[in-house]
């Protein structure tokens, strides 16, 4: 799926550590919706641990915008680019897939993030109970029985979670 002139959601890839600042550049800068996906995090510095919001995704931010929105979203600073997916243009996320983006991302979980590149993905499986309930996923082979995985199919990245196996439902 390539980017028309409806708008829809596009994945921003950002200069590192400048997620934040980039998202808001882009809603200020044109009006645009934004979304960076948000998570927490214990880090230890020498004197004391401390829980932190850090992005889910590094270098990546989110943008729902239509194909004439490119060059002025592109001018922002901190921009380095647009998620292009097998040379045919920017990578459209659909609807469906930044719902489960989002309801991960605000859920209190923790997440692991893994490349589906390195991936092994088995079933499709919707969770049936829980504060998950109605997402749909895969099953990830090489870890763990219970593990849950909301695919990102057009970044090639997989939001990974504990989920016991006894609310999974085999959908396919």
């Amino acid at each position: 799926m390539s980017l028309s002139n409806k708008a829809q959601w596009v994945a921003v890839y950002t200069a590192p550590r400048h997620e934040k600042t980039v998202t808001d550049r882009i809603a200020e800068e044109t009006g645009l919706e934004t979304y960076l996906p948000m998570h927490r995090v214990l880090r230890k510095w020498s004197d004391r641990m401390k829980l932190v919001q850090v992005p889910l995704i590094p270098s990546y931010t989110f943008v729902k915008m239509a194909e004439t929105n490119i060059y002025s979203v592109h001018n922002i600073q901190g921009v380095c680019g647009f998620v292009k997916f097998k040379n045919t243009g920017i990578a459209v996320i659909p609807e469906r897939e930044m719902a489960a983006l989002k309801q991960v991302a605000d859920s209190e979980e923790a997440i692991h993030l893994h490349n589906t590149q390195q991936l092994k993905i088995g079933a499709s499986v919707k969770i049936t109970a829980g504060p998950f309930e109605g997402l749909f996923g895969t099953i990830v082979k090489d870890c763990h029985e219970g593990n849950f995985s909301i695919q990102i199919s057009n970044l090639n990245l997989s939001l990974v979670m504990d989920i016991e196996a006894d609310i999974l439902q085999v959908t396919k």
